[in-house]
């Protein structure tokens, strides 16, 4: 008998009778309660529930999966910033030893632990996305909300479509409640297939959901058009450097191009600080496309762990794991412990930045026993340690960011052939920087209220200048500096052909070609690192000027009970 599950409505969260991609999913369980769910979605506040089940996705933790049985971490960071030259896993080396491994690109059976996750992780939400779509085309709720609500379900569904294609390749295409003829005969999708589908998602949104302006103040978070809009341009940029058939698909540096000009009702922050702290003034940030908070509210989750996991380990201030630490590279890059960019205090703390405090006191870095590097993510860290992350902050997590806007666009201008406006948008991010102050409570007299005055060394920061491959080389640091530990360089890197030589420099041979041990003020190195990256990531061959062609890009295998039950295809889509 081929095995399907039934997802029950529970509490607040609402699931639909499907099968859906991992084996915790698949145990055999008869369906029931589906007139309740079929009913379910035709009452506003219900359905609303439903949606809002959507977003407390983005902040679901290690726990009970669908079917009660345990599923691990999964967060974004583990591939995007800790296999990178960016950060390391941190924490102990026998601290979730599985991290390490893939940290090593040792994407094998060893590695199932924090790989498998994902693939419940990304098809859990999508199954919810599916059951709002299906029940909501004859719902009887207002046409205005039901649009809306129509719109966000699209939205999620393109963006863990995009998240699984971001750790698995192409995968099934699920566009409705799984039933069981479906089970075994869903093909695997290829890679550009999947970005396709993703992209037609997110165009679906677009047309679907209201501008940010339309919303109530009470419904500020909710994904929007702009949401849509900064999302499918982070999957064209992903895709023009990675799938050889983007532009025979549509998928241009010009369509990027003017994709991000329609992007409107943004604004920098006038503060790069104030990005990364509570909001005190009851002003959803100008900056935000999309994010999400712990904060009482409508998608309050009650909590973000996200946060605790990468908290600097003890018990000074109630913190927390202390992974995904930042690396000497990526401090470097700012111009070292000493930068006069004001970014660097606001992305990363620890030994040596800003005389070693965290909000106003300096924690006991345990350098021998606790940490991989000198340092930990600035971004993540919360005023309250881990009592504020159980209670809720207005901290929030934001995914994607107009400053992000700003660079692709100014990437997509260099390859039309528009230097000039390419650099005028680069140095509005680095006029930002220079007018932006080091972060809250920087050192033991500015407390945790005041922002301490960085301009005039900030004022160090030039404009840049630069032509052709040089200005290309600048785009790219900028985003570095910009977005760093905001889990995208591993994607950035890989979609520039600069994955190979940048995690093999950091990670195995920068500063000393012995495997260095961390305790003496090295981090750990990891021999062979460039021939896992060629041995276990999908490697295609992709000609954008200015990279190398060859690309290397993240590929975890499927879980082999998928493969079996589904019938997939397991070679590397």
């Amino acid at each position: 008998m081929k095995k399907m599950i039934t997802y029950k409505i529970i509490s607040l969260f609402v699931i639909a009778s499907l099968a859906a991609g991992c084996n915790a999913f698949l145990d055999e369980v008869e369906p029931q309660g589906r007139e309740l769910s079929e009913a379910y979605m035709n009452e506003e506040n219900k359905a609303e529930k439903a949606v809002t089940a959507m977003y407390w996705m983005l902040s679901l933790n290690a726990g009970n999966g669908p079917d009660g049985n345990y599923v691990d971490n999964h967060y974004d960071l583990f591939l995007a910033n800790t296999a990178s030259d960016d950060a390391d896993k941190g924490s102990q080396l026998n601290d979730l030893p599985e991290l390490q491994t893939l940290n090593s690109y040792l994407f094998t059976a060893a590695a199932d632990r924090v790989m498998r996750p994902f693939y419940v992780h990304g098809f859990w939400a999508v199954a919810i996305a599916n059951y709002v779509l299906d029940n909501l085309e004859t719902s009887p709720i207002d046409d205005y909300i039901k649009t809306r609500m129509q719109g966000e379900a699209h939205f999620f569904r393109a963006y863990y479509y995009f998240y699984l294609l971001k750790h698995f390749g192409g995968v099934p295409i699920l566009t409705g409640i799984v039933k069981s003829e479906d089970f075994g005969n869903v093909p695997r999708a290829t890679y550009s297939e999947t970005f396709d589908f993703i992209i037609e998602e997110f165009k679906e949104a677009i047309r679907l959901l209201p501008p940010r302006s339309d919303y109530e103040a009470a419904d500020l978070g909710r994904a929007s058009r702009g949401s849509a809009q900064g999302m499918l341009a982070r999957v064209m940029l992903y895709r023009i450097g990675t799938d050889p058939d983007a532009a025979t698909k549509g998928t241009t540096w010009q369509a990027l191009y003017d994709l991000t000009g329609e992007i409107t009702g943004y604004s920098l922050m006038s503060n790069y600080a104030a990005l990364f702290e509570e909001i005190t003034d009851g002003n959803w940030r100008e900056e935000s496309l999309f994010e999400y908070t712990g904060k009482d509210g409508w998608m309050n989750s009650g909590k973000v762990l996200n946060w605790y996991f990468q908290a600097c380990r003890g018990d000074w201030y109630g913190m927390g794991w202390g992974f995904n630490q930042p690396t000497q590279d990526l401090v470097d890059a700012f111009g070292g412990v000493g930068s006069a960019d004001p970014r660097l205090s606001n992305t990363v703390f620890g030994i040596g930045i800003n005389g070693s405090y965290l909000y106003g006191a300096q924690p006991p870095y345990n350098r021998g026993d606790d940490m991989m590097t000198n340092y930990y993510n600035r971004k993540a860290a919360l005023q309250g340690g881990f009592n504020a992350m159980l209670n809720g902050t207005t901290k929030a997590m934001i995914l994607i960011r107009y400053a992000d806007i700003l660079l692709m666009r100014a990437e997509a201008a260099y390859y039309i052939g528009n230097e000039q406006e390419a650099r005028s948008l680069v140095n509005q991010i680095r006029q930002r920087a220079r007018q932006s102050s080091y972060c809250m409570g920087w050192n033991n007299t500015t407390g945790f209220s005041q922002y301490p005055d960085a301009t005039a060394v900030a004022a160090q920061l030039p404009d840049i200048t630069a032509t052709g491959t040089a200005l290309l080389e600048a785009i790219w640091h900028e985003r570095r500096l910009e977005l760093a530990m905001e889990d995208f360089r591993t994607f950035d890197l890989v979609r520039t052909g600069r994955l190979l030589e940048n995690v093999g420099k950091v990670k195995d041979d920068y500063r000393n070609p012995a495997h260095a041990n961390y305790k003496n003020n090295g981090e750990v190195r990891i021999p062979g690192i460039r021939e896992n990256i060629q041995r276990y990531c999908m490697h295609k061959t992709v000609n954008v000027p200015g990279t190398v062609p060859d690309r290397y890009i993240p590929t975890f295998p499927i879980p082999e009970s998928e493969i079996n039950y589904w019938n997939i295809d397991a070679s590397i889509q």
